[in-house]
């Protein structure tokens, strides 16, 4: 991903120039990783400017930012512009002519100037930028509702200090490093993102996915512009109808995200990754005189477990004809190499094996630019049933019902999965546990009491009543931003390489289909994914089922001697006075389930603390 940073200044003058180019120096040095084709700055009135170039395809790209068609707005930023042919046409349609090798940048600023600020949602794609009118001295900015490319800032005194890499703002010498210590409560309750406009940092501040943010003389404004829409029941005639219109949409993501470069495939045994694998394949193959330029990873928690996911993807891959690097990380400890992390977290991380998950993409990044991956198949391919047995029910009474669980049960000889929580409360009556939160119990008083914590842990564990009739989990993963701040995590700012993911499951277009199908059959254990790869994927894989993994590698290194999270070291006053350490360290001791997970994010948090003030 490029990256790009920029400073604005409502007032300017001799003085403050010097302190901004400056500045902007520091923060061009900061993105340099990420972009290895091209570092530049530009200095304006009042605005400055750095950019570092990576250029990936299959979309041309500007080689300089800011970029401009009309002198009067500026396009700086990160974008990757899909669909560009059905919107060239729109665009010519209106009377404009479009060039056909025209960049992402130059379809975005087109866009921007036909359809306004309500076109930017309809763009497909990937997007992080900023569009700068030095004559109204007014920016805009804008994340897309994926939310794969980061977008920061920090604002004061007039000034607005922006990037995609946290880093280089943090560069600039009036942003502070104090913390935001409600990012902290939300982080020890587990959901550091429960406020999505929050950082680590108390003075900066993160672009929601799905936002606009405005910013000239009339103040700062952010507001949300994105929304996935609630649409209406898909009925087709034929059922190969659903599956040739999945095949078409997908393979239109996967055409318009795949590079003629050097392109990993994060590959597992699973339906998802292999389906994009032999997409891409297959797609590489209609381009003539050309090599397939393919590879996969594969990563499997061996010699722990017998895992099967690395030997099913090493035979797709050689029936595929790509080579595929297993790489074993059952061995690895938990919190094992976080001080020696080429790259510092940006901020704390509640994964233990934070390290070992963004070392697979800097593995990747020796090789390729772009990795694909199959994030985002089971949040809207892998479904329950009830609410739509519930939609079915209002809208159509009991016969409906009744007809749609019959057929499936023909056909599958078994029931849908249901999701009314049958299992869980089983488990509970029997005095198990399901896997279910519980507020930490190690909290100081005071902390506690200032940060209002109960009420905070009563928010983030409500359910919202849900805006979609009939496929609520499906429309909240792609609403809710949940998604966003899984993806955002492998961005460069966390990865610190010069590499991109891309995920065609989640593209815009695919999605808003999938959300349309009936749940039952298509969305019951990816049924429409497995009939639309008969003939294209081996049984081995396509009649496979999604089993929960019931083997956790941390509890059994725990189990096995070989680590002891009880032994930490005493972390510092900040943290002491949030957290009651002796009492933590007894429930480490004592933990032998998953609630070992909700101990050790005070523990996350101390080693990141340490790492950042050694650094």
């Amino acid at each position: 991903m490029s990256g790009f940073a920029g400073i604005i200044r409502l007032e300017s003058g001799v003085e403050s120039a010097e302190v901004d180019r400056r500045a902007i120096e520091q923060m061009a040095r900061t993105i340099a990783f990420r972009g290895p084709d091209a570092l530049q700055q530009t200095l304006q009135p009042g605005a400055s400017f750095a950019f570092s170039l990576l250029t990936t395809g299959p979309a041309p790209q500007e080689s300089s930012q800011p970029c401009t068609f009309d002198s009067e707005t500026w396009f700086l930023g990160d974008a990757r512009c899909d669909g560009r042919e059905e919107l060239r046409r729109q665009l010519e349609q209106l009377g404009l002519r479009i060039a056909e090798n025209a960049t992402s940048e130059q379809f975005i600023l087109h866009a921007f100037a036909k359809f306004g600020e309500a076109g930017l949602p309809e763009l497909h794609g990937d997007f992080s930028f900023v569009l700068w009118n030095p004559r109204q001295r007014k920016i805009i900015a804008y994340r897309d509702l994926t939310g794969q490319r980061p977008f920061f800032y920090s604002n004061h005194n007039d000034v607005l200090i922006f990037s995609n890499t946290m880093q280089a703002v943090l560069s600039v010498s009036s942003v502070s490093r104090e913390l935001d210590e409600e990012f902290i409560a939300d982080f020890l309750l587990g959901d550091p993102y429960h406020n999505p406009n929050r950082t680590v940092y108390r003075d900066i501040r993160r672009l929601p996915p799905g936002h606009l943010l405005e910013f000239s003389k009339s103040g700062l404004f952010v507001r949300r512009i994105a929304n996935t829409p609630v649409e209406d029941v898909l009925v087709l005639k034929r059922d190969e109808e659903y599956v040739e219109e999945f095949r078409r949409l997908f393979t239109q993501a996967v055409r318009d995200q795949l590079p003629p470069s050097d392109t990993t495939i994060l590959l597992s045994g699973g339906l998802d990754s292999t389906t994009l694998a032999a997409c891409a394949v297959s797609l590489r193959k209609q381009t003539p005189d050309t090599d397939l330029k393919l590879r996969a990873l594969s990563v499997d928690l061996r010699p722990v477990f017998d895992d099967q996911e690395s030997g099913l993807a090493s035979r797709l891959a050689e029936s595929l004809g790509i080579p595929c690097q297993v790489v074993h990380s059952g061995q690895v400890l938990p919190f094992e190499g976080w001080e020696a992390m080429p790259v510092p977290l940006p901020e704390p991380s509640v994964d233990a094996y934070a390290d070992l998950c963004l070392s697979y993409r800097r593995l990747i990044a020796q090789n390729s630019r772009v990795v694909l991956s199959g994030s985002g198949g089971d949040e809207v391919l892998r479904l329950q049933a009830l609410p739509y047995l519930q939609f079915l029910y209002k809208s159509k009474g009991p016969l409906s019902v009744v007809s749609t669980l019959g057929r499936y049960v023909i056909s599958q000889r078994r029931l849908p999965p249901l999701g009314a929580g049958i299992r869980s409360g089983f488990l509970r009556f029997f005095g198990k546990k399901s896997g279910a939160p519980f507020f930490p119990p190690w909290f100081t008083p005071d902390f506690q009491r200032r940060l209002q914590l109960p009420g905070r842990w009563r928010s983030m564990n409500s359910h919202l009543p849900s805006q979609h009739p009939f496929n609520p989990r499906a429309y909240a993963s792609l609403n809710n931003l949940s998604v966003a701040s899984m993806l955002e995590f492998f961005d460069a700012t966390w990865t610190g390489c010069a590499i991109e993911s891309r995920n065609p499951f989640l593209d815009r277009r695919l999605s808003r289909f999938l959300l349309r199908v009936p749940l039952i059959p298509w969305s019951m254990d990816k049924y429409l994914l497995r009939r639309s790869q008969i003939g294209i994927l081996p049984d081995e894989i396509r009649r496979r089922r999604k089993t929960p993994v019931t083997v956790d590698v941390m509890l059994l290194h725990v189990a096995s001697g070989k680590w002891n999270p009880a032994l930490v070291e005493s972390p510092g006053e900040r943290l002491r006075e949030a957290v009651n350490f002796e009492l933590l360290v007894s429930y480490l001791r004592g933990a032998v389930d998953d609630s070992l997970y909700v101990h050790l994010r005070p523990i996350a948090l101390a080693r990141w603390l340490k790492s950042t003030n050694s650094r």
